[in-house]
């Protein structure tokens, strides 16, 4: 599995929304397709790391990813 590139996701980072982006956005923003295991990817893939260090939370819904500003 490639390596995903963070650096297009951290300007969404940066506008502190929430937002959603599909499997086919993730994979045109980092190169890379979205890890297949849930809980890997809500809590120690590299973009749940990204997140977390940006107040988010990530949330995998089939073929979509949901980030959601923690408060």
């Amino acid at each position: 599995m490639a390596r995903p590139k963070l650096d297009k996701i951290v300007n969404l980072f940066d506008n502190g929304k929430d937002f959603e982006m599909t499997r086919s956005q993730y994979i045109s923003y980092t190169g890379a397709d979205i890890p297949q295991n849930k809980r890997y990817t809500e809590e120690k893939s590299a973009i749940a790391r990204k997140a977390f260090e940006y107040g988010y939370e990530v949330k995998v819904i089939p073929e979509r990813l949901e980030f959601h500003k923690v408060k």
